[in-house]
């Protein structure tokens, strides 16, 4: 399991399964459970929500992608109770006019197939294949469909926008613009340096030697670790048109922050446009407050809802480029 190798994985973080509580206000929208089938042994459920007004008039719809480790729909930590960025994002876009699609990963939850083995590509063949499913439905206007991903989502999100001309808008939270190695090589190196007392400096490079041959071994033998060392979002994102927002906290130490302008820089010269980037302080790789950014701290954190700053400026956006034409 994923979980054995936390300390190579520390990019995305680990996330579990948890029921959670609905203490969302009522609105005029609807919602409904979903069933999408990927293949023969795999399919999605989920829930679709929108405004119901679309059952009259079809509007744009989002669909929405968590990062690495098996996530239920909401988005959910079991270490953290009252996480549930993917439930605040969607009453916050439905409210805004938008319809959203949000899933249990592959075997997870409610979801059949198989999640351990699969890789960051696997994700991305769910991922179109729930966009098709989103564009046939009938409170949905096809022609206006875009997708919000965070951190391995947002690399499935640019692997789908890379062939799927058609988006109308990305916005990706705490995109990495490196390859998983490079990464998980940084994410090492902050923690043994900042740790003095359990590592002195003369044995970092011992240290991360054997660290590196560590992970090198671990990612011969897990499809999906092998996958993310050697996947490079800026190659992906040479071939992506569509708008992209870039949201990152300046205090991520998951992904380094400065990765969200390499992005840009990247898409921005393969011609998409428009592409924005913005920066929010005091706030980790979880878009939660958060005044040193150390996933260890997560669990200690007192709000565990998503920075009404980053939910403002993801629905501004997508309400722009969304809009009907």
């Amino acid at each position: 399991m994923r979980r054995r190798w936390s300390w190579v994985l520390r990019l995305f973080g680990l996330t579990l399964v948890s029921a959670g509580c609905d203490q969302r206000p009522r609105a005029a929208w609807q919602e409904e459970a979903v069933r999408i089938e990927v293949d023969s042994s795999t399919t999605l459920a989920g829930t679709l929500a929108y405004p119901t007004r679309a059952r009259e008039t079809p509007v744009g719809a989002v669909l929405l992608l968590g990062g690495s480790g098996a996530q239920d729909r909401d988005g959910t930590r079991l270490e953290l109770p009252g996480y549930a960025p993917w439930r605040e994002l969607s009453d916050a876009l439905v409210a805004s006019g938008l319809a959203v699609l949000r899933l249990d990963d592959r075997g997870t939850a409610q979801s059949t197939g198989q999640f351990a083995g699969a890789t960051t590509e696997d994700f991305a063949r769910d991922a179109q294949a729930a966009l098709n499913w989103l564009r046939r439905h009938s409170t949905v206007d096809a022609a206006r469909v875009g997708v919000v991903g965070h951190s391995e989502g947002a690399v499935v999100a640019l692997l789908v926008a890379r062939t799927d001309a058609t988006l109308a808008a990305l916005v990706l939270w705490g995109a990495p613009s490196r390859p998983g190695r490079e990464i998980a090589r940084w994410q090492r190196e902050q923690l043994v340096m900042g740790n003095r007392a359990r590592w002195p400096a003369e044995e970092w490079a011992t240290v991360l030697a054997a660290a590196d041959a560590q992970a090198d071994d671990v990612a011969r033998r897990d499809p999906w670790l092998r996958t993310w060392f050697a996947l490079d979002p800026r190659i992906v994102a040479r071939d992506v048109r569509t708008p992209v927002l870039l949201l990152h906290g300046e205090n991520d130490q998951q992904v380094p922050p400065f990765q969200a302008d390499e992005l840009a820089q990247v898409l921005r010269g393969a011609g998409a446009a428009p592409v924005a980037v913005r920066y929010f302080r005091d706030t980790d790789h979880l878009l939660l407050v958060d005044h040193d950014g150390d996933p260890q701290g997560y669990v200690r954190l007192a709000e565990r809802r998503l920075r009404t700053t980053v939910v403002d400026a993801t629905t501004h956006f997508l309400s722009i480029h969304m809009a009907p034409q």
